[in-house]
């Protein structure tokens, strides 16, 4: 195998499919999911928050049982296959979403989204990353989950207008004609891995010649081994709390603002300062990521984030939502961005998409249980701040594992 212009074609198509991946199904159709929800809850009064927000749940917790076979799936039909899998699903959800009038068929969409999310989340996105870059894959990790928030500081409020202009029926449809386009692009163009089109990685010559000795294609520990190890259960507990945490900030904000009499396209808006600080953040946390301890660049996105939860504390105004906006952003860019560096630098890349899969589905599964719980304390207590007396310890326990456990080589 050799490392040619054919091979650095197929190279940076893989990274136009991850960046294509993170602008589309997670900036476009995913992250914008809960602007629709003042407007279907208006719509169809006879649903509860608590009610609705299972959906959310039911969605993350399939994604969470999906993704711990993620490694397996990806084994027996290939990374483009995941993702174009995935793609095609997502578009169905998003046309059940078109015309769902009863609470099961919203239910029926979510579990839908939950499974095409598993296939084109950040976990296959890092494996495909992982393949197909040898070096500073941190970076280009970083740089692909940049898109995400691009895609999302645009369309965000661009739905929001497309609610208010064509209604929330016609804005579904309009993402799913977006995800079809894009799954036909990625199904024509993608290869999976450099093995399959008889090339190398990228970078892979740089690292022999300044090694002098030839470089590691696999390295680190297998699945069986790496669960013997703490490290392995404290990635566990930190990526549940952050996920718990961050996720359920985010599903509150754009209601938040609802609940301050202001339209849906207004709280669209809202979620555009956690957009912008996506576009960046995933290239600062990556290139960090490929240059200091790993444990840092956690223990600081989880501090930043926490001032949010402060903030939730006082009944905020809108500007003080935008501050806690852009908060949840550094919060879901620590969580996205430094799961799949950390994963490679505490267990290398030998058994990489199986512990990536596990991560990322328990990942998944505390979006799940932090979307329902934060619902749970406003119909409780008819408050959001009431959640953060519990979101606080818990952050400052994720900060301390982090710490003491998160070292290793760099990703």
């Amino acid at each position: 195998m050799e490392n040619s212009a054919k091979g650095k074609r197929y190279g940076i198509i893989a990274f136009a499919t991850v960046c294509l991946i993170q602008f589309v199904f997670t900036g476009i159709v995913y992250n914008p999911l809960s602007v629709y929800t003042g407007t279907i809850l208006e719509e169809f009064p006879q649903f509860t928050r608590a009610q609705y927000a299972l959906s959310f749940t039911m969605m993350s917790f399939i994604c969470a049982i999906v993704n711990l076979f993620l490694g397996k799936i990806n084994a027996l039909i290939k990374s483009r296959g995941v993702v174009v899998l995935g793609g095609v699903l997502l578009v169905i959800s998003m046309i059940i979403y078109a015309n769902a009038h009863s609470l099961a068929a919203f239910y029926a969409a979510a579990l839908i989204v939950g499974v095409a999310f598993a296939f084109v989340a950040s976990a296959i996105g890092a494996t495909i990353i992982n393949k197909w870059f040898f070096k500073n894959s941190g970076t280009f990790v970083g740089i692909s989950l940049l898109f995400s928030g691009v895609g999302g500081t645009i369309f965000s409020p661009v739905i929001g207008s497309w609610i208010e202009s064509f209604g929330w029926r016609q804005s579904f449809t309009i993402v799913a004609i977006i995800a079809a386009v894009s799954t036909v692009l990625i199904g024509i163009f993608f290869r999976s891995e450099p093995e399959s089109v008889g090339v190398k990685p990228m970078f892979y010559e740089e690292k022999g010649k300044e090694d002098d000795k030839p470089a590691e294609l696999v390295y680190g520990m297998t699945l069986k081994e790496g669960v013997r190890t703490f490290r392995f259960w404290a990635v566990i507990v930190v990526y549940l709390i952050v996920a718990i945490v961050v996720y359920s900030i985010l599903s509150i904000i754009s209601v938040y603002v609802q609940d301050l009499g202001y339209s849906a396209a207004e709280a669209g808006a809202a979620l555009a300062p956690m957009n912008i600080v996506n576009m960046f953040m995933p290239f600062v946390i990556g290139f960090l990521a490929d240059h200091m301890d790993t444990r840092w660049v956690v223990a600081g996105g989880v501090l930043l984030f926490s001032v949010a939860l402060f903030i939730l504390l006082t009944g905020p105004s809108l500007m003080m939502v935008y501050v806690v906006a852009a908060l949840t952003g550094i919060g879901m860019a620590t969580g996205r961005s430094t799961l799949p560096m950390v994963t490679r630098s505490l267990f290398g890349t030998k058994d990489y998409a199986s512990f990536i899969g596990i991560f990322v589905g328990v990942f998944s599964g505390g979006i799940a249980i932090g979307n329902y719980v934060i619902a749970a304390f406003y119909d409780r207590f008819g408050n959001y701040a009431s959640a953060m007396y519990a979101y606080i310890p818990a952050a400052i326990i994720a900060i301390v594992l982090a710490v003491i456990t998160f070292r290793g080589k760099k990703a």
